[in-house]
């Protein structure tokens, strides 16, 4: 299906100021937003029809496309861009979009700063840190380890924009970056408290950990899997990557290093209901797993705080985190 001509909604609001999903009202509309979710479905009459999720950066809301037409599911496929007229209706208290017109957005009429939310945090510097704990690391070897990383621009030109999961934490841009340096700082902190521990093993590993999430992950708006990332899941590409940086490097670092390094990422998720073939089985790979299973709960945390509440009193709020598996609470307003 080619773009079909969009019809001008009756409120003339083809004035090219964008409608902001946070603001909308029942009534016409018409506007370019992002497809977070596409689902191809059956209406009880047995007719086609898509059930979308629509995004900017003030929010997103639910949209029909009665009658779907043939090419409309390729059309409004997660992580495009469409340009839709049609009617903001109520449906079980709350607004969804019944969509009339639906095409592709046209690349000149996007306008990135209605979908981008700057991030709260400088990428940037934050990258210079964690590149100078790296540098900093006592143990050389591994320093040469981390260095192979540093210089490989291919795989620091994902790292720094990509995000670091699908839904459960930092699921946008820049977010394995934010949490890579997260969990670096934590291990700054609890390596010098357990002293004792090998300091640049843990740094590192906490590094390498989610290594693999650079291919396994593809897109910022709109974070899916690779068909790699499917097929052999970010561990796997992480122990794929780190060997060929090893073999890379030679003798210059000893083998039983490269294979402490290897467990670190293997076991961080610690058990294979998880992902985790390999339990944390040093004390290195146990700081690793803790810190990186923490920073992932408290970014959950962190952005499910605002949504609606399912139970409410002068204690606070309860609802049903789907990211946390339990409910959680929200202190009063």
């Amino acid at each position: 299906m080619g773009m079909r001509e969009l019809e001008q909604p009756d409120n003339g609001q083809g004035d090219g100021e964008h409608m902001f999903v946070a603001t909308l009202e029942p009534g016409p509309l018409r506007g370019i937003y992002l497809v977070t979710d596409s689902r191809a479905l059956t209406a009880r009459n047995g007719k086609p029809y898509l059930a979308l999720t629509l995004k900017d950066n003030s929010g997103q809301i639910g949209a029909k496309r009665w009658d779907a037409a043939e090419g409309d599911a390729r059309v409004a496929q997660a992580g495009k861009f469409v340009e839709i007229t049609g009617t903001v209706e109520m449906y079980k208290d709350s607004p969804q979009v019944v969509i009339n017109t639906l095409a592709e957005a046209a690349a000149e009429s996007i306008k990135p700063e209605n979908f981008e939310a700057p991030p709260d945090f400088d990428p940037a510097a934050l990258k210079r840190e964690l590149i100078g704990i790296l540098r900093g690391l006592e143990d050389e070897q591994y320093r040469l380890v981390a260095e192979a990383y540093i210089n490989d621009e291919s795989f620091m030109a994902r790292f720094e924009v990509g995000p670091a999961a699908r839904m459960m934490h930092h699921p946008y841009k820049y977010g394995l970056l934010e949490h890579v340096h997260s969990v670096m700082k934590l291990g700054v902190a609890l390596t010098a408290h357990y002293g004792w521990c090998d300091r640049s093993l843990v740094l590192l590993g906490l590094f390498l950990h989610d290594s693999g999430k650079v291919v396994e992950l593809i897109g910022e708006n709109v974070p899916g899997y690779s068909v790699e990332g499917e097929l052999l899941g970010h561990i796997t590409i992480g122990i794929n990557l780190l060997d060929r940086k090893l073999q890379e490097l030679g003798e210059q670092v000893p083998h039983h290093k490269g294979t402490l390094l290897k467990h670190i990422i293997l076991s961080h998720h610690e058990n294979a209901e998880y992902g985790s073939p390999k339990p944390p089985m040093l004390a290195e790979a146990q700081i690793v797993h803790a810190i990186e299973a923490l920073d992932a709960k408290m970014n959950a945390f962190m952005r499910e705080k605002e949504l609606p509440a399912e139970q409410e009193d002068v204690t606070g709020a309860l609802r049903y985190s789907k990211l946390l598996k339990r409910r959680i609470y929200s202190p009063p307003k």
